[in-house]
């Protein structure tokens, strides 16, 4: 499967580097941008016609983004220029050809006529005729770019294979541009139709709209298939509002995921990470979530969110925002089937003890001590309880699931507090008999 189309998208195809060899058929289709996601040589890189891209691909509009297709290589920085760079393409003016008009070739004429010195030139007048007219309409067929004559241009995506580099900026780009194709009822749709086509591949873990547009994608072209690290930068991307106009560097989900990245890297020699993330401290620089105020006893929560509180003393540590997703690992077909078989209950799973948590600020001073584990205390200094403990390499819930790495709240030692939201009446209304 050498270049596919989107479904519904008009003039965006996506395939691999052997399609990009194939220039005829990239002219066929009136190509007019090409995105590249893999690093060539446009030198040595020749069609099938042994012409180097460095001369047929002038073309086209080109765009290089050299990223290896590994997991952990900084996709989410690159979407911004590609997703702009598709949009661009997509937007863009392709002139018509036009046919010469009698009076263009009238003049061209003319003018060969009145340089022919006799009769024998003839045949060369003729020839000088065409290559004028041509090059006359050439030049004359070059409208602006809001010239309403034009066609759309058309643009294509490849990596070396067309499956999962390539493919991942696909996704952004239908994300951003076409959100409510992914989100509702259609995109429940879309993303469970991947379950029964391919079991256990694309868990609950990315969310619903990435694993949509995939399934999307997977329509025209099935062998469609992001590396792991890549479906959980597009994740990320979504959850980030698909800034295309930039700012990424600033998200503090990007600088969480850099930080994570950062961390395995250390651990794969069995060292703590050098350098710490503090979740609280990020989003209060980005403006972007509620801080901990590890000096206040009393600090208020906006209505409707969760806070840990230390039993002893009240002191909050950790707020909504810091608080992981945490769910209990779910029973294999193997287990289930082996309990039927013994004439038992489906098996359940004890509940957790433990709330999971981001690294906070008040922790520096325990993390800073370089261990890959130990306890954490609650930071009054005149409470100094035992809260919970820290793993970098991550360790098993009571229920079965597990964090990689791990900062543990025990949920004996700390309180739980929802606060409710607060139902305020817009200017205007008033109570009375529960008539609106």
């Amino acid at each position: 499967m050498a270049l596919s189309t989107i479904d519904g998208v008009p003039n965006l195809y996506v395939g691999g580097i052997w399609a990009l060899r194939r220039s005829q058929s990239l002219l066929e289709r009136k190509i007019t941008h090409v995105l590249s996601l893999v690093s060539f040589n446009p030198a040595s890189l020749k069609n099938f016609k042994d012409e180097p891209f460095s001369e047929y691909g002038k073309a086209f509009q080109h765009l290089l983004i050299d990223i290896d297709d590994v997991d952990d290589s900084d996709l989410l920085i690159e979407l911004p220029q590609a997703v702009k760079f598709i949009d661009e393409g997509l937007r863009s003016i392709r002139p018509r050809r036009k046919a010469p008009s009698s009076s263009d070739v009238a003049s061209v004429q003319k003018a060969v006529e009145n340089i022919a010195l006799d009769g024998d030139n003839k045949s060369l007048a003729s020839s000088s005729t065409s290559s004028l007219v041509s090059a006359s309409t050439s030049a004359s067929n070059v409208p602006p770019p809001d010239a309403p004559r034009g066609r759309r241009g058309a643009v294509f995506v490849h990596c070396a294979a067309g499956k999962s580099r390539s493919i991942s900026v696909i996704i952004a780009y239908l994300l951003w541009r076409h959100p409510d194709r992914f989100t509702g009822s259609a995109g429940a749709e879309l993303a469970s139709s991947l379950v029964p086509q391919y079991p256990g591949q694309y868990d609950e873990s990315v969310c619903e709209p990435v694993r949509a547009a995939l399934a999307f994608v997977k329509k025209t072209r099935p062998l469609a298939d992001p590396n792991n690290g890549f479906m959980l930068q597009l994740d990320h991307w979504w959850r980030m509002g698909c800034p295309v106009e930039g700012g990424v560097e600033s998200q503090p989900i990007y600088q969480r995921w850099l930080y994570q990245r950062a961390a395995k890297e250390s651990l794969a020699v069995g060292q703590a990470p050098s350098q710490l993330f503090f979740g609280d401290e990020v989003a209060t620089e980005a403006s972007s979530a509620p801080s901990i105020d590890a000096s206040s006893t009393s600090a208020a929560a906006p209505a409707g969110e969760r806070k840990l509180r230390c039993k002893k003393c009240r002191r909050i540590l950790a707020t909504g925002p810091f608080i992981v997703p945490h769910q209990p690992r779910a029973f294999s077909d193997e287990e289930l089937d082996a309990a039927k078989a013994r004439g038992l209950p489906p098996p359940t799973r004890p509940p957790c003890q433990h709330f999971f948590i981001e690294p906070l600020s008040w922790m520096r001073g325990e993390l800073e001590k370089g261990e890959l584990g130990g306890r954490l205390v609650c930071p009054n200094p005149r409470c100094g309880a035992g809260v919970g403990r820290y793993d970098w390499k991550g360790f098993p819930c009571s229920c079965g699931g597990r964090e990689d790495p791990a900062f543990s709240l025990q949920k004996a030692r700390v309180d739980e507090e929802v606060s409710r939201a607060i139902l305020r009446m817009p200017p205007g209304a008033r109570g009375g008999n529960g008539n609106l």
